[in-house]
């Protein structure tokens, strides 16, 4: 590496870790929390109703989670905002599922057997339209099956989008960590997301496309997601929480972000072969869904700009690598509310993005060759570039 490229990698991946610095400030700034009081932990509207009387409709997707589903549907039946139903659709699930799904069925509980998938339809997105379509609320909540609810949880985001308006709004979860490799791992992604593919300045400013949700937990007003188009105007959307939120915001404007402080939670990949998988199927259309090849350029240079501290310590501007190190351990540190784990875990940043860069690699070359494998669904995404 020459002297010149060694001072650029070193002034740029400085440059980048300040602006995710930046990014984690202003989100402290800005981001909603999910608190029973205080002024951004809900109220009521302007015509003093809070929302208490109205129907809430959870819809849970369902393939093959035996084992995973019963204590997100105990948590939903414990609720305590009086308006809820829960439609559990079983997404042609191959397990134990739909029994496990029936056994928990309850006033509030009850499970829709999925129709074949169409062709043009991802799994998720269709259970999910499908589970629209039974809905009776004025609002929908969008969940997964793995995710567990505070008993407030409902009523108190409910509270919030009353409060704050617009089309609604999606809560960050905690993310659970079991293992070594999760703990390197999910805290590496929340970076990475928070600072690079969805930054919280660009999701704020109207002009521009950039959106995100959080899969787990999004609740919108029925009317605002039937004028984006719900469901079926992103049938074809692989990471179809990403999709919807950019549909919506295109349409009828921002979900407002807020922040669980605890009361969702969910492990969402359990051990390193389920983060292998569910990574491999995220990253690279997360990224730049129109082409692999791009994926797997910012994949590259987000791998660059990960050890690019650590280089400089060795070879380029010792000051320079020293700044960069110090960002990046804050960066990493400030995702602890999201994605809490012991402190050494702190120091394992560039591994998890190096783990990252080798998921969206991966995914780029399954594009490639024709299609992403998910739950024993191949999908061909013809976006290419």
């Amino acid at each position: 590496m020459t002297r010149a490229l060694e001072r650029t990698l070193a002034w740029t991946s400085f440059g980048a870790w300040a602006w995710a610095a930046a990014v984690a400030a202003d989100d402290r700034r800005h981001l909603h929390v999910l608190a029973p009081a205080g002024p951004r932990g809900g109220g009521a509207r302007e015509d003093g109703s809070t929302g208490e009387d109205e129907l809430v409709s959870v819809i849970v997707p369902a393939r093959n989670e035996a084992g995973r589903l019963e204590p997100a549907l105990r948590s939903l039946e414990r609720q305590r905002h009086p308006g809820v139903e829960v439609i559990v659709v079983d997404d042609e699930s191959t397990d134990g599922t739909y029994a496990e799904a029936r056994r928990n069925t309850s006033e509030r509980v009850r499970v829709v057997r999925g129709a074949p998938l169409p062709a043009g339809w991802i799994g998720k997105t269709w259970a999910n339209h499908q589970g629209a379509e039974a809905a009776s609320g004025g609002w929908l909540l969008f969940t997964d099956a793995d995710v567990v609810h505070a008993p407030d949880a409902v009523g108190m985001a409910l509270k919030l989008a009353h409060r704050l308006g617009g089309p609604g709004l999606t809560v960050l979860p905690r993310l659970e960590t079991g293992s070594w490799a999760e703990r390197i791992v999910q805290p590496a992604a929340a970076v990475l997301i928070r600072s690079f593919v969805a930054p919280g300045l660009l999701i704020r400013l109207r002009a521009a496309p950039t959106a995100i949700a959080a899969g787990g937990f999004i609740l919108l007003r029925r009317a605002a997601y039937d004028s984006a188009g719900g469901h079926a105007a992103i049938r074809d959307r692989l990471v179809d929480d990403k999709a919807l939120a950019e549909q919506v915001k295109r349409h009828v404007g921002q979900l407002a972000i807020v922040d669980g402080g605890g009361l969702v939670r969910v492990r969402m990949y359990r051990g390193l072969p389920e983060l292998w998988r569910g990574w491999r199927k995220n990253t690279s259309v997360g990224v730049a869904e129109r082409s692999p090849l791009l994926a797997a350029f910012a994949a590259l240079g987000g791998a660059a700009l990960a050890l690019g501290p650590f280089l400089a310590a060795v070879r380029g501007p010792r000051l320079l690598a020293a700044g960069g190190i110090v960002l990046q351990l804050g960066v990493r540190a400030d995702v602890e509310r999201f994605a809490p784990t012991p402190p050494v875990y702190r120091l394992t940043l560039p591994l998890g993005c190096l783990f990252l860069t080798a998921t969206s690699l991966a995914s780029s070359v399954d594009r490639l060759r024709g299609g992403v494998t998910w739950r024993g669904r191949t999908y061909a995404l013809d976006r290419s570039s």
